[in-house]
């Protein structure tokens, strides 16, 4: 049926490149992703931040984290205070704490920064992995993140209105098309979106369920890629 044929279009392009090459040969055809990407993405709206320009971490004012598991990067994080703030589904089936290294003051990604070992991780009581619903985390560190070129956020008191414009920084994906953290810092600014648009865009999709069902890596909702 048509409404398969989508499906399978859209397993497709959430699959790791990898996967897809292989197909293509077993298939003795090439496939298009970015002409696929086009055919499978809804129309109205963009469900994903893609993009950035190309900044430092001392230009942003030092606050962004790269947060490391067994020393490969999987998520950003906001040092607020003595306090890393991630997001909690970065800690799924990642449960040695001392496979932990917070570095802050990295521009790219393979920066040294300053490294501090992580000390706890406590993810909200009400986070929920089958529908993402608050996908919040807080770091405790052994060592305060000290250093010249590190600098803090303070909680927001202002309620955040739909329009309002915010800056996202991380590593993350650059194309639809791409697969993996990006070497480079990016920033981009998008707007606050009302929580029924925000709801009605990604709900129908299922691109967590789908991503996870085939190994995708999220890295975080820091980043900017498929998030």
């Amino acid at each position: 049926s048509s409404a398969m044929q989508g499906l399978l279009l859209y397993c497709l392009l959430t699959a790791p490149l990898a996967s897809i090459e292989v197909l293509a040969q077993d298939l003795n055809q090439t496939i298009d992703v970015n002409k696929l990407a086009k055919i499978v993405q809804r129309p109205g709206f963009q469900t994903r931040v893609v993009g950035g320009d190309v900044t430092t971490n001392a230009q942003l004012g030092g606050y962004l984290i790269a947060l490391r598991y067994e020393m490969n990067f999987v998520c950003g994080g906001t040092l607020l205070h003595d306090l890393i703030v991630t997001a909690a589904h970065c800690f799924l089936g990642r449960v040695k704490i001392s496979d932990w290294l917070a570095v802050g003051g990295a521009s790219k990604l393979n920066d040294r920064g300053i490294q501090r070992q992580v000390k706890e991780v406590i993810k909200s009581a009400e986070f929920r992995e089958d529908d993402m619903n608050m996908d919040v985390a807080i770091l405790r560190l052994k060592k305060p993140m000290k250093g010249k070129s590190l600098g803090q956020l303070i909680l927001c008191k202002k309620q955040l209105m739909p329009g309002t414009e915010l800056r996202v920084s991380g590593w993350g994906l650059t194309e639809n098309s791409e697969f993996g953290p990006q070497k480079l810092l990016r920033t981009v600014t998008v707007p606050v979106v009302d929580k029924k648009k925000c709801r009605a865009s990604y709900l129908p999709t299922g691109e967590w369920n789908i991503a996870r069902q085939y190994g995708v890596n999220n890295f975080g909702n820091f980043r900017l890629g498929k998030s």
